[in-house]
């Protein structure tokens, strides 16, 4: 039995890559994304799952820089990440402190964004790089909600019992009432 268990042990350490051995980074690309376009996406991703999106309070630490996301048990991937951290209202109405997210746009231009609780990133490097203009200025000049992502916000508060439909509604007439 133990003779068994020595040839599986070698087998994995003869098969199995070097424990730490990282494949050589891809290279920065020439061209660069429009950051503006991915705050406004990679925002909408991780406010999407806050209970009060609208009064978050963001805040950059880091610029985008070519780097890499390492989400739990599966491999790095590449792109331009950018790090903060965002707090905002919880189902109490008050604030839950400071959680930090990230936004990744990848080789393809695909926006990830999340909070980064569970994933390791460049960001964690302690090399934060200078923030874009587009990073700056404050959300509400940057990103304009309409009438539609304000009903579905309200919606989206009702569904989750935040509000009643009595609440629901005079809110509603509210935003419709204005210009």
């Amino acid at each position: 039995m133990n003779l068994k268990l020595v040839f599986a042990a070698a087998a994995f350490f003869v098969c199995a890559p070097a424990i730490g051995e990282r494949k050589a980074p891809p290279p920065e690309p020439t061209t660069r994304p429009k950051w503006i376009d991915v705050r406004r996406e990679g925002e909408r991703k991780f406010k999407s799952v806050l209970v009060d999106p609208d009064s978050a309070q963001i805040s950059y630490s880091s610029g985008f820089q070519w780097g890499y996301l390492k989400p739990p048990l599966t491999a790095r991937t590449y792109g331009w990440i950018a790090c903060g951290s965002a707090n905002a209202k919880n189902t109490m109405g008050g604030y839950a402190g400071a959680r930090p997210f990230f936004i990744l746009v990848d080789a393809n231009g695909g926006v990830q964004a999340d909070f980064a609780d569970e994933y390791v990133s460049t960001c964690d490097q302690g090399k934060p790089v200078p923030l874009q203009p587009e990073l700056e200025t404050s959300p509400s000049t940057v990103i304009p909600s309409s009438k539609a992502d304000e009903l579905g916000k309200l919606a989206d508060l009702k569904s989750k019992g935040v509000l009643t439909q009595a609440e629901f509604d005079a809110e509603k007439a509210k935003l419709l009432a204005r210009p």
